[in-house]
C-alpha cells in the first residue's frame, strides 16, 4: 500500500516536470494540487500544504476561481489533520466563499461539513452544529440530492447534540443516519451477489447485521449475522 503511495506521488511529480516543461500554467497549477492530493495520502501533510499552496497561487495568477477555491479546501484538510483546526477553518472558511460565489452547491454543502468537524474538533459544539445543520440542508436540497452526505450530516448531528448531551436529539439524528446507512448496505449486497463477489457480500451482511443491531432489531440482526 505504501508503494503504490509512493508510485502515485512520483507519477504526479513527472505530470508536474511535463506541464512544466510545455510552460502551461494550468496545468502546473493542476499537477501540483493533485501532487498535494497524493502526499495527502502518504499522509506527508508538509509537503500536501506547500504544493497545495503553489496551487492555489498559480490558480490565482490565471483567474481559476473555481480549481482555487478547491485548493483552499484541501489546505483546510491537510492542517486539520496535522491537528491545526483553526487554520483549517480560515481554509474551509475561503473555500466557502468561493464555492458561494461560483455557484458550487455541492463544495458548498462538503465545506459546510468539514467546518462542522474542525468547529466540533476544538469544542465548539454549537457552532459545530450550525454547520452540520447547512451541510444536512444542501445534502437534501433537489439540485444536489446527496444522500450519502445526507447520512453523513444526520451521524455528525447525533455526536454532536451527544456531545451537549442532549441525548434524545441525539437517537433522533443516529437513527436517521443508520436508516440511510442501511439503505446503502442492502444495495451493496444486491450488487454483490449480482456481480459474484462472496467476499464483498460477506462484509455487506455484516454491515447490514450491524445497523439492525443498533436499531434494536436483534431478530434481524441474528439472520444476517
Amino acid at each position: 500500500m505504501v508503494d503504490e503511495k509512493l508510485e502515485a506521488v512520483e507519477q504526479r511529480m513527472l505530470e508536474l516536470a511535463i506541464a512544466i516543461s510545455v510552460e502551461d500554467r494550468y496545468r502546473e497549477g493542476k499537477a501540483h494540487f493533485d501532487l498535494g492530493g497524493a502526499y495527502l495520502n502518504l499522509p506527508d501533510y508538509q509537503q500536501a500544504i506547500k504544493t497545495f499552496a503553489q496551487a492555489f497561487h498559480i490558480f490565482i495568477e490565471i483567474g481559476c476561481r473555481a480549481e482555487e477555491g478547491s485548493a483552499y479546501g484541501n489546505l483546510g484538510i491537510a492542517y486539520f489533520r496535522r491537528g491545526n483546526f483553526k487554520q483549517a477553518i480560515e481554509y474551509y472558511e475561503k473555500d466557502l466563499s468561493i464555492a458561494k460565489e461560483v455557484g458550487n452547491r455541492a463544495g458548498e454543502g462538503s465545506t459546510y461539513g468539514n467546518l462542522g468537524i474542525a468547529y466540533f474538533s476544538l469544542g465548539n459544539f454549537k457552532q459545530a452544529i450550525e454547520y452540520y445543520e447547512k451541510h444536512l440542508n444542501l445534502s437534501i436540497a433537489k439540485e444536489v440530492g446527496n444522500r450519502a452526505s445526507e447520512g453523513s450530516a444526520y451521524g455528525n448531528l447525533g455526536i454532536a447534540y451527544f456531545s451537549l448531551g442532549n441525548f434524545k436529539q441525539a437517537i433522533e439524528y443516529y437513527e436517521k443516519h443508520l436508516s440511510i446507512a442501511k439503505e446503502y448496505y442492502e444495495k451493496d449486497l444486491s450488487i454483490a451477489k449480482e456481480v459474484g463477489n462472496r467476499a464483498g457480500e460477506g462484509l455487506a451482511y455484516g454491515k447490514l447485521g450491524n445497523a439492525y443491531l443498533s436499531l434494536r432489531n436483534f431478530k434481524k440482526a441474528i439472520e444476517l449475522f
